[in-house]
C-alpha cells in the first residue's frame, strides 16, 4: 500500500461532522439534539483567544507597504535581540509567567 503525503493540512471542518448533519445523524438514529449546543474552551484555548483579540484585526496598510518596499528594494533590516525579546515574552505570556 502506498501512503502519499499531501501539504494540504488536515482541517476540522472536513474531518467533524457539521451540527446539521449531527443533527441528520441523530433523527436517523432516533435521538434528539439540541437546537442550541453548549461548548466550552479550555484554558489555553481562551488565552489564545485573547491573544488574537489584542494582537489580531485591524493592521496599517501603510506600514505594510513601507515594509514591502523595503524588502523588495533590500535596504530592510531585522533587529534580531527585538524579535527574540518579543518572541520570550509572547512565550512567557502564554505560558501565564512574567518575562
Amino acid at each position: 500500500m502506498k501512503i502519499s503525503s499531501t501539504s494540504e493540512p488536515l482541517r476540522p471542518d472536513r474531518l467533524l461532522p457539521t451540527a446539521n448533519e449531527a443533527r441528520t445523524a441523530a433523527a436517523k438514529a432516533g435521538e434528539t439534539v439540541a437546537e442550541t449546543e453548549k461548548v466550552q474552551l479550555s484554558d489555553l484555548a481562551t488565552r489564545l483567544s485573547k491573544l488574537e483579540n489584542r494582537f489580531g484585526g485591524d493592521f496599517d496598510a501603510k506600514k505594510v507597504n513601507e515594509v514591502k518596499t523595503a524588502l523588495a528594494e533590500g535596504r530592510f533590516t531585522v533587529n534580531a535581540d527585538a524579535v527574540a525579546q518579543g518572541l520570550i515574552a509572547s512565550v512567557a505570556e502564554l505560558l501565564g509567567k512574567k518575562a
